[in-house]
């Protein structure tokens, strides 16, 4: 598994435009940062420039290709370019795809999430009760979140919404190659973890991080898909 992840650090570089390509995605997301620190600053007259995850899940284009990515891994697994920045209307869609695919599997988390911190500001015995139906739902957003990636390759690979939704069906896949999704879904969770390390830099966080963000959801998708074509 090791050289997988090492192919897959590896594999936005092996295209031959791939300046141009990460140069784009990063500052797609800058972009969609800088919309989000205008709307900050609209309803609370304070410029945040902190990163914002959401400025990620709703970068519609940038998420199209990176399904793109995932899409092209699934069919082969062995593919040294990526796609082009191009048909723009349709990766807005391919994008928008994805994020209501994530949604379908985050509404329960995000719902624990939400109820939790509408609670925790009460305070009191309220408090206690806040913390820990937001620890369930930080629970249940990575415990789901295991599941998600196997699910859109059985949405790729069938055309149907329920396949992506159908438990025995994601979990039988998920078994054909456990150890190696296993793995695949820690260095996920670990390349999260860089990027919000990283985000929260002041300045100079701010201008990096949709770079590394987007490099590095390139390189899941391309080991996610690698996996799941074995398992599909």
């Amino acid at each position: 598994m090791r050289n997988r992840v090492a192919r897959a650090l590896a594999f936005p570089f092996e295209d031959r435009e791939w300046p141009a390509k990460i140069v784009i995605g990063g500052a797609i997301g800058l972009a969609v940062q800088a919309l989000f620190v205008a709307i900050g600053f609209l309803f609370s007259r304070e410029v945040a420039l902190e990163a914002s995850p959401l400025a990620l899940v709703v970068n519609f284009p940038v998420l199209g290709f990176v399904l793109q990515v995932f899409q092209g891994a699934l069919l082969t697994p062995h593919a040294e370019a990526m796609p082009k920045w191009r048909r723009w209307p349709r990766l807005c869609l391919k994008g928008l795809l994805l994020f209501m695919l994530g949604v379908g599997y985050g509404i329960l988390p995000l719902l624990l999430l939400i109820s939790g911190l509408s609670v925790l500001v009460r305070g009191g015995v309220a408090l206690l009760v806040g913390l820990v139906m937001m620890l369930l739902g930080m629970l249940a957003g990575l415990s789901l979140g295991f599941f998600l990636p196997m699910g859109v390759a059985l949405y790729l690979a069938a055309w149907r919404v329920e396949a992506a939704f159908h438990p025995m069906l994601v979990w039988a896949g998920i078994r054909k190659v456990l150890a190696d999704y296993l793995a695949a879904y820690l260095f996920a969770i670990a390349s999260f973890i860089v990027v919000g390390l990283i985000g929260v830099v002041p300045y100079l966080g701010t201008l990096a991080w949709p770079f590394l963000a987007f490099y590095l959801l390139l390189a899941d998708a391309h080991l996610f898909g690698g996996v799941c074509s074995r398992a599909t």
